[in-house]
């Protein structure tokens, strides 16, 4: 018996051996397994390769990214000097920023950048690489969407072919799409830093008119003018503004945008813009708990002499299309109108006094500075002071014609027996249209040596002739 138990025992303290060894050698084969799974996967997964395709990507890019150094000039008194100086001391002052190559026409590149970089800018200076700096020429600016174009020429740059930006489509993009911003911060050049969309069309205040792609990509001082990509390699925005109070904050304008005015630009200098003439603004829950409307875009004021006056166009209408095609917010109405070429009829939807109507309106090209109050009149050298009549009184006098505001005391024009509140119709039975054309066929009179015109002139509701003397 007892030699059954120790044949027993020791059979036992065999097989534990034998498992211990067994344990031993899985463990050497899992180890050797897992060090040949890391060596196998790591450098060579999912992440390698987005870093490699990144990295490939900002490469390519970056030739197509420069930095602007602008110098402008500007004037101040001397009270930094032992004395004061009571006249202006001329200056200059250095800034940076950047810009992104987007066209190569005949041995000249035109590099997209902000307008706030070579705006009012005596000279400036363009540099592709630390040892390529050329001069650039300020081809035209927009600070209303603050764009512009310089030109620089390509001659001796290697690959300026290859160094154009390809452009991507910025009405495409949505909320958290991966985008990367290159530019200059603080002068270091070609800094690239990396983020998401973080919303579209926002407004922030700075331009008239605005639609920002806001992004987290770090965007700091130097980087404005340089371009926002996307993931294909795309220009899809240019970067222009940061608040300077929060983090994560950048803005960039889209590149269809930057591109329509920079398309301009370059064929002809400047920017041409579609006007209505009116100002307006959002209905608020407040406004449309008021007025019992709440989709729109309301009219609070209108330009005199403006498209939109001549339309009879009114205070307090809510335009709510235009071509039957729906407008929410006022920068729907305001691109809209913008990009339609000036002479063009557009139909707008209103609501006026709860009943909806459509009024047709030419649209007109957006002067330099626009007025929103009544032209001063002027007095011809006939002695008359005149306007244009308002599409209202039009309507309610039921005649289209100049208003007389003022007459000279001895003028030729009192000698004609004319008065204030005369309506003048017609300048040899040809009706007169406004002011302008009033002066334009008294001006052609004259040119023939023409001493006197008639006129057509309305007073207290009835017509009559009158013959107005050019010459005493």
């Amino acid at each position: 018996m007892r030699r059954i138990v120790m044949v027993f025992i020791s059979l036992l303290i065999l097989i534990s051996l034998i498992s211990i060894e067994s344990c031993k050698a899985q463990k050497v084969q899992t180890s050797q397994f897992q060090t040949e799974t890391q060596t196998a996967t790591y450098g060579s997964g999912v992440l390698a390769q987005f870093e490699k395709e990144l990295t490939e990507l900002v490469e390519k890019v970056s030739s197509s990214v420069v930095a602007i150094y602008s110098t402008q000039e500007i004037s101040t008194f001397g009270e930094d000097f032992p004395f004061f100086f009571p006249f202006q001391i001329p200056q200059e002052r250095r800034s940076l920023g950047s810009g992104v190559i987007i066209a190569l026409k005949g041995d000249k590149f035109y590099i997209l950048t902000n307008n706030h970089v070579v705006q009012g800018a005596k000279r400036i200076r363009v540099r592709f690489d630390p040892h390529t700096e050329k001069e650039g020429k300020l081809v035209g600016g927009d600070p209303k969407t603050d764009v512009a174009v310089v030109e620089v020429d390509a001659k001796g740059i290697e690959n300026a072919a290859n160094r154009v930006a390809k452009l991507g489509d910025s009405d495409k993009l949505k909320v958290g799409q991966l985008v990367i911003a290159i530019g200059n911060p603080y002068g270091l050049e070609r800094t690239m830093t990396m983020g998401v969309i973080s919303a579209l069309k926002r407004s922030i205040g700075i331009t008239q008119y605005e639609s920002f792609i806001q992004t987290d990509a770090a965007i700091n001082p130097g980087n404005s003018g340089g371009p926002l990509i996307n993931i294909h390699g795309e220009v899809i925005g240019i970067n222009t503004a940061i608040v300077a109070e929060g983090q994560g904050l950048g803005f960039a304008i889209p590149i269809n945008l930057a591109k329509w005015i920079a398309d301009q630009i370059i064929a002809k200098g400047r920017v041409t813009r579609g006007w209505l003439g009116v100002v307006i603004q959002e209905i608020t829950p407040e406004i449309a708990e008021t007025i019992g409307v709440k989709e729109g875009i309301l009219v609070s004021q209108i330009a005199p002499n403006s498209p939109a006056e001549k339309a009879g166009l009114r205070a307090g209408d809510i335009i709510i299309a235009i071509d039957d095609e729906k407008v929410r917010e006022v920068r729907d109405l305001q691109f809209r109108i913008m990009k339609t070429p000036p002479g063009t009829e557009v139909k707008l939807s209103i609501i006026r006094e709860g009943k909806t109507q459509v009024i047709k309106v030419k649209v007109g090209e957006m002067p330099e500075e626009v007025s929103f109050t009544q032209p001063k009149e002027q007095a011809n050298d006939i002695g008359l002071t005149l306007r244009d009549l308002s599409p209202e009184e039009v309507k309610r006098l039921g005649v289209k014609g100049v208003l007389v505001v003022d007459v000279v005391q001895g003028s030729l024009a009192q000698r004609s027996g004319l008065r204030k509140g005369d309506i003048i119709l017609m300048v040899n039975n040809q009706p007169v249209e406004s002011v302008a054309d009033f002066d334009a066929k008294i001006e052609k009179a004259k040119s023939e040596r023409k001493d006197r015109v008639l006129l057509l002139v309305r007073r207290g509701g009835n017509n009559f002739y009158v013959v107005l003397y050019l010459r005493r």
